[in-house]
This record gives C-alpha cells, sequence and structure tokens, in this order.
C-alpha cells in the first residue's frame, strides 16, 4: 500500500467554482474594492490585503450569506469517489484552503464529508464588515507571502505529497508537493513556469492517474 498524503484545495478546486469569490462579489456594499483575477499580480496586493479589503465590504447577515453559498456551491465530479479511494488505500487527505470554515463546513456537512480533515482561515460577520483572521501571518522565505506553503510544512506529511489545486493560492505550496494536479489559473502558471504537472478536469482524472 502506497503512502500518500493529498493535499486538495478548495475554492475552484473541490468546488465547481470559487466561492470565496463569488461571495465577495454577491455580497459587496461596493463592488469597486472587489479585487478582479489577475489583479493581485497587477496591483501588487498579497493575498490577505485582498481577502481584507474584499470581506470588509460584506455586510450581509451569515445566515444570508450561508443560506446562498449552499444553493450555489457545486462539487467538482468525482470528490466523492477520489475520497473513497484515499480511504480505502490508507491515504491522507486534507483540504487546506485559504478560504473561511464558516463558508466551507456547512457545504461539507450537506455533502456528508465532516469527517475531512480542514485548514482553513476563518472570518467573524460583522454589520459594518466580514472580519478576517488568518492562521498564519508568517512570511515564507519562499514566496514572501504568508502562504500555504508554510502550513503544509507543519503537518508534516507522510509519504508521497500530493497536491491539487487552481489558483493564486495555491502556487507556492504546490512548489512543496512531489507531484501536482492543476487546472486553471494554477496550471497556467505552472505551464508559464515549466513546472511539472498534471491537468485535470474532475477528481475523476485524479483517481485515475492516482491508479497508475
Amino acid at each position: 500500500m502506497t503512502e500518500r498524503t493529498l493535499i486538495v484545495d478548495y475554492d475552484g478546486t473541490i468546488t465547481e467554482d470559487d466561492v470565496l469569490d463569488r461571495v465577495a462579489v454577491q455580497f459587496a456594499h461596493d463592488p469597486q474594492r472587489v479585487v478582479v483575477d489577475g489583479s493581485i499580480d497587477e496591483q501588487r496586493l498579497t493575498l490577505h490585503e485582498v481577502l481584507r479589503r474584499e470581506y470588509a465590504e460584506v455586510r450581509a447577515a451569515r445566515d444570508e450569506v450561508i443560506a446562498w453559498v449552499l444553493g450555489n456551491a457545486r462539487v467538482r465530479a468525482g470528490f466523492h469517489e477520489l475520497v473513497a479511494q484515499a480511504r480505502h488505500e490508507g491515504w491522507s487527505l486534507v483540504i487546506l484552503s485559504s478560504g473561511f470554515r464558516t463558508l466551507i463546513e456547512p457545504v461539507l456537512e450537506r455533502e456528508g464529508l465532516t469527517e475531512l480533515t480542514l485548514i482553513a482561515n476563518d472570518v467573524t460577520p460583522q454589520p459594518d464588515g466580514w472580519i478576517v483572521s488568518f492562521l498564519d501571518e508568517s512570511l515564507c522565505p519562499v514566496c514572501g507571502e504568508a502562504c500555504k506553503r508554510r502550513t503544509l510544512a507543519a503537518l508534516e506529511p507522510l509519504g508521497e505529497v500530493i497536491y491539487i489545486g487552481d489558483g493564486y493560492s495555491d502556487r507556492c505550496a504546490a512548489g512543496a508537493a512531489d507531484r501536482v494536479f492543476a487546472r486553471s489559473g494554477l496550471a497556467d502558471y505552472l505551464a508559464a513556469q515549466r513546472t511539472p504537472f498534471e491537468p485535470f478536469g474532475t477528481f475523476h482524472d485524479v483517481a485515475v492517474a492516482l491508479r497508475t
């Protein structure tokens, strides 16, 4: 039995769309304060700066936002099967997200996946703007930001490390993995950097690849 640790991003990876960004757009008090895709690099903002700025504009009640999330968040095809495969093979599977437990846990509960290990930031809903709290704000010596790579290292993952992601927050952490499955912006970034990765559309693709 191969010893493996699967590290899986949430927004835009487990979910079909980036729910974190969609909530910021849907409930923004001032839409001009929402940073569109690609603007992190263009404006030289850190991801933490972007999240604080965006969610300070969210003024809706928690229950209203959660109801919207549950009505709009769709889990990418094959994720349940990948979870079952990991369980059967004895692999560790960890959801590592730059998003918020408040928005993630209700979806995992709906999907019957509450047994999964979730590592994420969080947010405190307030009438005058939601307040973001981060697990770790120490700067990574590799990318210079507070990133997932430091959290991944602290996990002390066992065996081969498989990273599965899609976006900006996954760039540095993916560089610490033995094998990377990427889509969307992460795939574009890794291709531009000529860093090896395996593209995927659904988790069925990942599951099949991990059998070979």
